[in-house]
């Protein structure tokens, strides 16, 4: 499913134990927005594809769902099942176990970004679905159209300090595309060259949090971009970027959730 199975598949493990908690939530509205549109497609049996822990699918099983799931990481898959999924399979979603049809729609929920080639996951999902494929994003681009960003751009200094801070103790961060359509170039190429049947907003909400919650979720090791640190070195990282930024200033951010459903046709 990503540009390194092994190498993604290990991080995810590691990070299984503080995945949900350095996660927001999609909130009880917009849960309940999918929740209802499926239903009104007729759609029960759903395939997730990349399920993780289960945060997507464990509140679609409580809206009387059946949900199988599949991803390449065994922490993640065991943090799913804790939550009481039980329908979960260790694979790849370009390799998928199943006969075509078998499920009324397959669920593709934050993960279109990691995707080596989405085209071609895209069409595995065609094949194990009946009815539709549907994949959830975050809007990346809001800045370009004049909205607030998608994180802000305190959020944006700590990431900057953190970076220097590396930097001061011999270890170099890798680069980052700094505007969200560039970080984001596949899922935004694939949805235009792509488009859905309907791309529906499901959440579209003001976030505030601190500078000192944010830099918890990077101290709980929770990202990839500084795995190659050693972890006595990264607790350095994190003591310099804390005595730089205060930890109560306030991060406000745009956050818009959309929903992108291709139906088949005959």
């Amino acid at each position: 499913m990503s540009q390194a199975p092994e190498s993604v598949a290990d991080r995810f493990n590691r990070i299984s134990d503080v995945y949900d908690e350095t996660r927001e939530p999609l909130s009880e509205v917009a849960l309940d927005r999918v929740a209802g549109i499926l239903s009104e497609d007729g759609i029960r049996k759903i395939l997730e594809a990349g399920i993780g822990t289960g945060r997507i699918a464990k509140p679609l099983q409580a809206r009387g769902f059946d949900i199988v799931g599949v991803d390449f990481s065994k922490g993640m898959l065991a943090r799913a099942r804790r939550k009481g999924l039980e329908d979960l399979v260790m694979g790849d979603a370009n390799h998928l176990p199943f006969e075509d049809k078998v499920f009324d729609a397959a669920l593709l929920a934050h993960v279109l970004h990691l995707l080596e080639d989405p085209v071609e996951t895209f069409g595995k999902l065609s094949r194990a679905a009946k009815k539709e494929v549907v994949i959830l994003v975050r809007k990346r681009n809001a800045s370009d159209e004049g909205e607030a960003s998608s994180w802000g751009d305190q959020a944006v200094a700590i990431r900057q300090a953190l970076k220097e801070a590396a930097r001061e103790v011999g270890y170099a961060m890798p680069e980052r595309v700094g505007d969200w359509r560039g970080r984001f170039e596949k899922e935004v190429e694939f949805l235009e060259s792509y488009p859905p049947s309907e791309l529906i907003t499901i959440q579209d909400a003001d976030v505030a949090t601190t500078m000192g919650e944010r830099l918890g979720f990077f101290e709980k090791r929770a990202y990839g971009n500084m795995d190659a640190i050693p972890d006595d070195v990264f607790k350095k990282v994190i003591e310099r970027v804390k005595a730089r930024v205060d930890p109560a200033q306030e991060i406000r951010y745009r956050r818009v959730e959309q929903m992108a459903i291709w139906r088949f046709t005959g």
